[in-house]
């Protein structure tokens, strides 16, 4: 069995590793710490075992096929993920998918201010606490803006997507914000690291 190229079970596994630093790159702002937290540790895993099955191949003989064998089938996934944060790829299939609920869900907090509006999938997006934005300078809530979070399954923290009808946000030391298309900003506030 070792002396086998890495076949479908390392496959699957490099791929599961490959999407979960695909999904936290979706989210408007990357979890950076974290996944660089994940991929050194997993991704030094799974280079090891694929040299060490790699080598044990050649001495017994049974390393066979080129470049499109399954041997080089990981490098594949991690050149396509690599070329995939380097584009923001992640993020703006993922925005762009789910741009339509996200504005609804944007409308329903325009006109209800008053009204946090509740949890729900908006898209591909799990957002939540629907809100006005308010600016910094006055303190006032902005009219026609709206702010919310967007959760991930395993990590609490504060980030999330802002339309601001005219303007630009006000970054401070905990808050900072990127410009998406159109009214659209993602947001980045302190989250309690």
């Amino acid at each position: 069995m070792i002396s086998k190229p890495p076949g479908l079970p390392f496959l699957a596994v490099f791929s599961a590793a490959a999407s979960v630093i695909l999904t936290w790159a979706s989210y408007p702002y990357w979890y950076g710490i974290e996944m660089f937290l994940f991929a050194i540790p997993v991704g030094c895993l799974l280079l090891a075992y694929w040299a060490i099955r790699m080598v044990w191949a050649d001495r017994k003989g049974t390393l066979t096929g080129g470049l499109g064998s399954r041997w080089f089938m990981p490098w594949f996934v991690a050149v396509g993920v690599v070329l995939a944060l380097i584009t923001d790829a992640p993020f703006w299939i993922r925005f762009t998918i789910s741009e339509p609920s996200i504005k609804a869900y944007a409308e329903a907090v325009v006109k209800n201010p008053d009204r946090e509006e509740p949890c729900q999938w908006a898209g591909l997006y799990y957002v939540c606490d629907g809100g006005q934005y308010s600016d910094l300078d006055t303190g006032e809530e902005v009219p026609g803006s709206a702010e919310f979070g967007v959760q991930e399954w395993f990590l609490d923290d504060n980030r999330g997507f802002l339309w601001l009808p005219s303007g630009e946000p006000d970054e401070t030391a905990d808050d900072s914000y990127r410009y998406l298309k159109d009214h659209w900003y993602g947001y980045k506030g302190w989250d309690g690291w």
